[in-house]
């Protein structure tokens, strides 16, 4: 009996013994109580300063790997060389974009019928007469309605493109509409694609033909 007494008195000694021991190495956060009864708490100076000191040891890192990071672009050649590659392609995407949309720009002032610098007027008149070309618009031998289908087409033409003169004639077996006085084969290559985007039905029939036309006094 005392000597089992003896053993628990020897093992409650130890464990205090332990648990002080375990005290006394842990930081102690202290209390105090103020006037109006309320508790303060304070961690002790050195659990402060470890907290602080590790913080600024985080920061410290962060930015050196910062630092790290961007020295690192800087000597690869490799990112430099891509940086540029990517610069040169927006700037290559730009200039393509920039050459379409010249190009549409182009295209669709081409097709688009301009607006007549004059119309041929009665005080004109021809100084001369020259080889030059004309745009054949119609030509029919059919005799009951090739007069008239080369009449209409004349007027339709001359409501869009007033500054063109028309000229019908019959030559043998066939009514013929053509249009223009045209010094050059570009001038009348110009006014056949206007023609053409306004009035696209009569596309296949238009062709350029080189004919004896007149020169007017104000041409």
């Amino acid at each position: 009996m005392l000597k089992q007494l003896h053993i628990r008195s020897l093992s409650l000694c130890l464990m205090l013994l332990i648990a002080l021991t375990v005290s006394a190495q842990r930081p102690q956060i202290t209390d105090r109580l103020n006037n109006n009864g309320q508790v303060t708490v304070d961690a002790p100076k050195e659990l402060v300063k470890r907290n602080n000191a590790d913080l600024n040891n985080k920061q410290t890192n962060n930015k050196d790997k910062k630092v790290k990071e961007k020295d690192k672009k800087k000597a690869d050649p490799s990112s430099e060389e891509e940086r540029l590659n990517e610069l040169d392609d927006d700037k290559d995407t730009a200039k393509k974009d920039e050459d379409k949309k010249k190009e549409d720009e182009k295209k669709k002032e081409e097709l688009t019928p301009k607006k007549p610098k004059r119309t041929h007027t009665s005080q004109q008149t021809i100084e001369s007469r020259g080889v030059g070309y004309r745009i054949q618009a119609y030509s029919d031998n059919n005799h009951a309605t090739a007069k008239a289908a080369a009449q209409k087409r004349a007027r339709d033409i001359a409501m869009k493109f007033p500054q063109y003169r028309s000229y019908i004639s019959y030559k043998a077996p066939s009514w013929r509409l053509r249009i223009g006085d045209f010094k050059t084969q570009r001038e009348a290559q110009a006014a056949l694609q206007r023609i053409k985007s306004v009035y696209p039905k009569f596309a296949r029939e238009m062709v350029i033909v080189k004919d004896h036309i007149n020169i007017w006094s104000n041409d």
